[in-house]
């Protein structure tokens, strides 16, 4: 285990309750209240404090929209099992679950959650196929749609061309997406976990730009592509993805990229954030954003402050050209390329707005460029009429 202080170890629960558009929204970030150097016992704390904290919102897990369970090294049990067993359920867990350490000392596991309920559907629905895991919910007359854990197919998992396993998993996501009345046109965002994304993440990107190119979309969605292994997969590629059919009076928008540039400039198919609108709500999905300027170059190489400064102002000019603020985030999840640079992150966040109570995953990754030591996305929600319109 690292070392350090107890003094080190983060809240075991933090919480961000919207309420509005006749909607309660809970993001929950659980760490295990034990520190002790037992993955299992730390799991088996983890479920159980993350079981109280939905109880303490009114929530059960039949509320969960979408979660990723952070583990410093793949479980060697059934996490999905020991999950279920834990919090008395037979619901399929909408769960990714990701080789990513958790940058905070002493913890071998965390867990972020995302969940809904309403006076018109007290639960979330999970359809009738395992794989990949989905749930739905309706807000406003919309459908919101997350597919968790894709995968290329089984037969071509043993194949070592990136390209084509990453295209197939984009084609998995498609017919999984179409089986439901939707297509690629409606996905907001996805979040994309690739080993060895120094070596890889070139493939990855082309198949991606040749897929959305062959789906001519009119909206790129926003997305995160990281380090990470899916627990459970031999894929080098895997991904989550967030969908919305869309109703007249909600919108989807891919935002301006702020003072950066525009990804699709430098080769890269996808959006800075997406917008969505709703009446009396708007929501942010901003995409990993790093330490880039209005060129495509990495700014500040070599030194995590100036990184960690200009990353977290541009989320801020994102955040600032829509109307919102450090204070309207919801969530986030921030990506470490060193476990050192931990307390100089939460820190700097802090000093530019972020409050330290915020549901914030804080994970260990390589990120798509050698030269960056951070990214972070974050999910911002203001509540109010006509947000943005």
């Amino acid at each position: 285990m690292p070392s350090g202080s107890e003094a080190d170890v983060v809240p075991d629960v933090r919480v961000r309750r919207i309420e509005g558009a006749g909607t309660a929204e809970v993001f929950l970030q659980i760490s295990p209240g034990s520190t002790r150097d037992d993955d299992r016992g730390q799991f088996a704390s983890l479920a159980a404090r993350a079981g109280q904290a939905l109880l303490a919102q009114g929530l059960v897990p039949s509320n969960i929209l979408c979660g990723w369970l952070h583990f410093a090294r793949a479980p060697q049990w059934n996490w999905r099992e020991a999950l279920a067993s834990a919090w008395e359920t037979t619901v399929p867990l909408p769960i990714s679950a990701v080789v990513q350490p958790p940058a905070a000392p002493f913890c071998y596991c965390t867990l972020h959650l995302q969940a809904v309920r309403s006076p018109r559907q007290s639960g979330v629905w999970y359809g009738n196929s395992e794989k990949p895991a989905a749930a739905t919910v309706l807000r406003a007359g919309a459908r919101h749609l997350r597919l968790m854990s894709i995968t290329p197919r089984q037969d071509l998992r043993g194949s070592s061309d990136v390209v084509d396993l990453t295209y197939d998993m984009l084609a998995q996501a498609g017919h999984a997406l179409t089986d439901r009345g939707l297509g690629f046109k409606d996905v907001v965002r996805t979040w994309i976990y690739v080993r060895d994304i120094k070596g890889n993440y070139g493939f990855v990107n082309r198949a991606r730009n040749r897929y959305f190119e062959e789906q001519a979309l009119a909206r790129l969605p926003a997305s995160t592509c990281v380090e990470g292994a899916l627990c459970g997969a031999e894929s080098p590629v895997a991904m989550d993805l967030y969908a919305l059919a869309a109703k007249d009076e909600v919108q989807v928008e891919a935002i301006a990229p702020g003072r950066m540039g525009e990804a699709s400039t430098y080769g890269s198919a996808f959006a800075r954030g997406a917008r969505i609108v709703e009446p009396g709500r708007t929501t942010l999905y901003i995409s990993g954003t790093a330490s880039i300027d209005a060129q495509g170059a990495v700014v500040a190489v070599g030194e995590i402050q100036g990184q960690l400064d200009c990353m977290l102002g541009n989320v801020h000019a994102l955040l600032e050209k829509c109307g919102m603020c450090m204070g309207d985030v919801a969530s986030a999840t921030a990506y470490l390329k060193r476990k050192e640079d931990y307390r100089v992150f939460i820190e700097a966040a802090s000093a530019h707005g972020l409050a330290r109570d915020l549901p914030l995953a804080a994970v260990v990754a390589d990120i798509c460029r050698p030269e960056w030591l951070c990214e972070i996305e974050v999910c911002a929600v203001r509540i109010g009429v006509d947000q943005g319109k």
